[in-house]
């Protein structure tokens, strides 16, 4: 239940999700999946969230597009609306803006796809 109700808080309050309420019914929640340190949620099969730990070290562009390139690939097949990626950082605005350059240049954007960098705090609850 804990990992329930700090997920649902996270999506709605940290990212903004406006889904409505009975979405959050359902909610798979994978941890550090698919052998690169992350973590993967689906909401009431609408929204898949990748979350994934940035270590300041990491090459940022491949991250990125690797995950999206996967994200998007997941959503589409899936026939889910949204694809949120989600870096975590310890000083997530020091990662912001080449995060969100790299994201632009990634070829994988769209109005379905959507980034958010956050504190390794926001995560704490699951």
């Amino acid at each position: 239940m804990h990992t329930y109700t700090g997920i649902k808080r996270f999506v709605q309050e940290t990212l903004g999700c406006s889904c409505p309420e009975e979405v959050f019914d359902k909610i798979d929640y994978q941890k550090e999946c698919d052998g690169i340190s992350r973590s993967k949620v689906s909401i009431g099969d609408r929204l898949l969230i990748y979350i994934i730990t940035m270590d300041g070290k990491s090459d940022i562009q491949g991250v990125i597009n690797s995950a999206l390139e996967r994200g998007v690939e997941e959503r589409d097949k899936k026939g889910l609306n949204r694809f949120r990626l989600v870096l975590v950082a310890s000083h997530p605005d020091e990662l912001r803006s080449s995060a969100e350059q790299a994201f632009n240049d990634s070829g994988y954007t769209n109005e379905k796809t959507h980034l958010h960098v956050v504190n390794e705090r926001d995560v704490e609850s699951f």
